[in-house]
């Protein structure tokens, strides 16, 4: 499969021909490491992320460490993205949060964070629900990718057969609301053997997103990310790329307090 990346710096450079390149100057980077933990029911998260800004917003989660760049600020953000890092997808998201778009749903989420994880989850949940066929329901496989311990609770609630796999040291072999968690290295054989895979949009930042969208095409598996990383891609990832939908959560995240806006995108 074409490297992701690699795909939507170019639909980025025809999408964006017409517009000034002022649109386009980096304005802004932020690197915040963060610890995280919205109920009992979840993990801790400890990240780092990188937000960059033009005249929009994009962000990064981090799977390695990251110094920001001095060198690109007041460029034009298009003349910069040579290869994939953490602050070059941030900035190419920053540069689609420019481009309109038409999600399918929108959710403006205004209340704080303890609540939001609950609504987030449930736009995800139904997303799966959406995606499942007639009959599968309770039997049907699950793989939760990059694991958020709310959603994996009322996974497994519902479905009998939930997993999970993440690269998070601190986490891997444990089991979480009784779902063991494997480690990422062994992504694509969940994926090949679920019915359903949920994904969190980081696999762009640990470049297994291609190997996941590839391994679910060959397999039958349906596909939902979950986007805090290139929040603004959804419909890039529904329109060429092959995944089924996609929630997508553009900064400022569910994480924070005030108003979080929620996308959702779903393949023709």
């Amino acid at each position: 499969m074409k490297d992701i990346f690699a795909v939507l710096s170019e639909q980025m450079k025809l999408k964006t021909r017409d517009f000034p390149a002022d649109d386009f100057l980096v304005r802004g980077l932020w690197k915040t490491d963060l610890l995280f933990r919205p109920s009992s029911n979840e993990r801790t998260f400890n990240y780092t992320y990188v937000l960059a800004q033009t005249v929009g917003q994009g962000c990064c989660y981090c799977p390695c460490p990251v110094q920001l760049d001095h060198a690109i600020m007041g460029c034009d953000a298009r003349e910069i993205l040579h290869e994939r890092t953490p602050i070059s997808i941030a900035v190419l998201d920053s540069i689609f949060a420019r481009i309109p778009r038409q999600p399918q749903e929108v959710h403006n989420l205004c209340c704080d964070s303890v609540e939001k994880a609950r609504l987030r989850t449930g736009i995800i949940m139904r997303e799966a629900e959406r995606l499942l066929p007639d009959g599968k329901d309770a039997k049907a496989r699950i793989v939760n990718v990059g694991v958020v311990g709310e959603l994996l609770r009322r996974l497994k609630e519902k479905y009998l057969h939930v997993t999970a796999t993440d690269f998070d040291e601190v986490i891997v072999g444990l089991s979480l609301h009784g779902v063991p968690i494997d480690h990422g290295s062994l992504t694509l054989e969940h994926v090949r053997e679920a019915d359903l895979a949920i994904v969190t949009g980081m696999t762009l930042a640990t470049g297994t997103l291609e190997g996941i969208i590839e391994t679910a095409r060959s397999s039958g598996t349906k596909l939902v990310v979950f986007a805090e990383t290139g929040g603004n891609f959804g419909e890039e990832y529904c329109r060429g790329l092959g995944v089924d939908a996609v929630v997508s959560e553009p900064f400022p995240f569910y994480i924070f307090q005030g108003a979080t806006r929620i996308e959702v995108y779903r393949k023709e």
